[in-house]
């Protein structure tokens, strides 16, 4: 049975000492922050925080003194970090000839230059464009500031909005060309690299996206709530959780700075949090999670995203009690949003309740009938109530649907056996097999499944699937 589960650049090198990891990267100190059990250090390449612990740390004083002098332009570092911790264990300020080799890590903030034109028609392009783009007409707003490009082809703005309704046309690598030529006049524009990053989202390039989006958060100084926003997104779809929870920390450190010019309201705010609470629900920290997604919920009680996420941490924690109360009041506040109806599915499943079960399967499968993994999954459920014909149907209209499933292969082996069909058995075996040649259909091939984290299979099908390939 299928699960279904919906929720850059330093110099580095690694080095274990007495059992440590310690990661030594060559970097630069955008800020740090005396706080009473230690000082916060924000790292800019690669934008994150890092700790000098106050207690039981014999480099306190010297480490204290050494970022003292951090906004002085000429001084980069090597960091020593240990990494389960993010606590600095070695800290040194690089020579000048060492400095020297690695000027290019260091951030650089030009005024942008946009050449002026004697006409006023390239702004009146601009104007009417940036109307058609607020109106969702990007085709018709890129043809407006290609105008202006023509007459002038020296401003940044121009470029960026052609680069913007090149992206909402899904002109990706197109958006990608011209915001690169508008950081050519502007390089220290953030929603520059940004705009990039999200281009490489979306052709699915995520090393490119990270060291654009990285880019984007160490040339902001506004608080963009929207590239952290959209970061961490891309960061659990990855899934890199870790480095979005980084980029989180990193987020609500900078929010908190007296120097913060940041607004933190508003949907792009909320839904931030949202995936933070994601990232910590990737890495089973599950208290925090909670915390963020009741937060949530207090605040905006009516949102389905976040009825529907906090269920599924109570059915990763087996609280299906509460699992199901969360589930079934997402289904209140959107009735579109029905995939909860699969997690309520397998709920009732693992509780036995297989009226229930069945009920969610045929409401789901109402709205999706061509959704294959499902219909296979409702054929274990049939396995379970040993319905074995009626589990044969499930598991060869999906079989129609995609073949490419080794769960409905094994479904169909199974009911085959189960119905005492040695014939049929054989021959979904052979079929198996030559689908998926790397993979041994023996006693074990469950188990070797379940481990992946993508399959379930209870107990009872497992010692029926040991008998059925025997």
């Amino acid at each position: 049975m299928r699960l279904i589960i919906l929720m850059f650049l330093a110099f580095t090198s690694l080095t274990v000492i007495a059992q440590e990891k310690i990661q030594k990267e060559i970097n630069y100190i955008r800020s740090f922050r005396k706080e009473s059990d230690r000082i916060v250090v924000e790292l800019g390449v690669k934008p994150r925080l890092c700790f000098i612990p106050t207690k039981n740390n014999p480099n306190y004083v010297k480490f204290t003194a050494l970022v003292q002098p951090y906004q002085k332009k000429e001084n980069l570092y090597e960091i020593g970090i240990e990494e389960a911790t993010g606590n600095i264990k070695s800290l040194r300020i690089l020579s000048k000839n060492e400095t020297a080799e690695y000027q290019s890590i260091k951030p650089y903030f030009p005024a942008a230059v946009a050449a002026v034109s004697a006409s006023q028609l390239p702004e009146k392009y601009y104007d009417e464009a940036l109307e058609l783009y607020n109106k969702e007409q990007y085709q018709e707003a890129m043809e407006t500031v290609t105008k202006s490009i023509e007459i002038n082809t020296q401003d940044p703005e121009y470029h960026q909005l052609k680069a913007l309704c090149l992206a909402h046309l899904q002109l990706y690598k197109d958006s990608t060309d011209e915001a690169e030529y508008a950081l050519e006049m502007d390089m220290a524009n953030p929603e520059l690299y940004e705009l990039i990053a999200n281009n490489y989202y979306f052709l699915r390039d995520n090393e490119n996206a990270i060291k654009n989006f990285d880019k984007a958060i160490e040339y902001d100084i506004n608080i963009i709530v929207r590239i952290y926003h959209n970061y961490i997104k891309c960061l659990i779809d990855i899934p890199n959780s870790q480095r979005a929870i980084e980029v989180y920390k990193l987020y609500k450190y900078r929010l908190d700075s007296p120097n913060n010019y940041g607004d933190d309201s508003g949907n792009f705010a909320d839904d931030l949090e949202f995936y933070a609470g994601q990232a910590y629900q990737q890495i089973a920290d599950w208290g925090t999670a909670a915390e963020i997604y009741d937060r949530l919920i207090v605040v905006n009680p009516d949102v389905y995203g976040y009825r529907a996420q906090r269920g599924r941490l109570y059915q990763e924690k087996r609280e299906f009690p509460a699992a199901i109360r969360d589930f079934e009041i997402a289904l209140k506040l959107d009735e579109n949003e029905n995939v909860v109806l699969t997690n309520l599915a397998t709920i009732y499943q693992e509780l036995h309740d297989y009226k229930k079960a069945e009920a969610a399967y045929s409401k789901y499968l109402s709205k999706n009938p061509d959704d294959a993994v499902l219909i296979s999954n409702y054929g274990y459920l049939l396995l379970d109530e040993k319905r074995y014909k009626d589990a044969q149907s499930k598991f060869e209209t999906s079989f129609k649907i995609d073949e490419t499933s080794i769960d409905t292969h094994i479904g169909r082996i199974l009911a085959a056996y189960l119905l005492g069909d040695s014939k049929k058995k054989n021959l979904f075996i052979k079929v198996a097999k030559s689908q998926f040649p790397n993979i041994e259909l023996n006693a074990t091939t469950l188990n070797a499944l379940i481990i992946t984290g993508n399959y379930y299979y209870s107990e009872k099908i497992i010692n029926i699937w040991k008998e059925a390939v025997n």
